[in-house]
């Protein structure tokens, strides 16, 4: 994997997502991120509601729901259930 001096790189970062999880989540109107490297920060819908798709350093797929007032709910995901949603 690429390094620099803020862990993974851009480049590296996006090689953990494979292209059928990319065109889901557009498929399904989320904007694709990946200027916040150290978060895992994927992709996101803003609205009323945030929802993110994270994958930080070693840890699982997860969708983050910023609810209105600061509150959050966490939610692990496998890339699959994605795709598959934005095939259905």
């Amino acid at each position: 994997m690429l390094y620099d001096n803020h862990g993974p790189t851009m480049m590296a970062t996006m090689m953990q997502i494979n292209q059928n999880l990319s065109a889901a989540l557009y498929m399904l109107g989320f904007k694709l991120l990946g200027d916040d490297l150290l978060s895992g920060e994927i992709a996101e819908i803003k609205g009323e509601m945030t929802i993110k798709l994270v994958h930080p350093p070693g840890e699982e797929l997860k969708f983050v729901v910023e609810l209105p007032g600061g509150k959050q709910m966490i939610f692990s995901v496998d890339q699959h259930q994605i795709i598959n949603l934005a095939e259905g």
